[in-house]
């Protein structure tokens, strides 16, 4: 038998499951994350948990599971008395957690579909630069970087990250990153 060269089977991609915890536990997964979507589309938990094939109850529970270990609501429910019209939204955490999950889940599904993509993680571009000019907009910072071998790059980092760093327009710094994502056109 011959074990120099095992043959790869063919259809094999990675698959994640992904999961947000705490010190504490489990806070946040695809079963809440659907929950959190269909009472954002629905207005209701009682609809949202109907139409993802689960009791009220248990939808309820693993609100309350996951606001406990949180420690912040999710869900803010408001009642409408003899005539209906009583209701559930999401909280700003709620809705953050759900945008936030929601991008994870955008990055892990193509990593799936394009395997190579984690050949070329460890991929690292490096640029020698100056600072030209830094632009602060609330907790982020826009840095514009010129450089003799390009024309000018915008970055964007943490103002706490720019902070720490010292960086201040004059600077020279050496940039190195990963482009997983994005286009390069070229221009005539």
């Amino acid at each position: 038998m011959d074990r120099g060269k095992m043959s790869e089977p063919s259809g094999l991609k990675p698959m994640f499951k992904v999961w947000l915890e705490t010190d504490d536990g489990f806070v946040f997964g695809p079963g809440v994350y659907s929950l959190l979507r269909k009472v954002d589309e629905t207005g209701t938990l009682k609809e949202a948990a109907e139409s993802l094939d689960m009791s009220y109850r248990y939808a309820w529970g693993l609100v309350k599971k996951a606001e406990g270990t949180l420690g912040q609501p999710l869900l803010h429910t408001h009642k409408g008395g003899r005539a209906g019209g009583g209701g559930t939204e999401l909280t700003e955490i709620g809705q953050q957690f759900l945008e936030d999950f929601s991008k994870i889940g955008k990055l892990f599904n193509m990593l799936s579909e394009d395997p190579e993509m984690l050949d070329r993680l460890s991929d690292v571009n490096s640029l020698e630069a100056e600072v030209s000019e830094i632009k602060e907009h609330g907790e982020t910072a826009t840095l514009s970087l010129e450089s003799s071998e390009t024309n000018k790059i915008i970055i964007r980092v943490s103002s706490e990250y720019l902070t720490k760093m010292g960086l201040g327009e004059g600077d020279r710094v050496k940039v190195e990153y990963r482009a997983l994502i994005g286009s390069i056109n070229k221009r005539n």
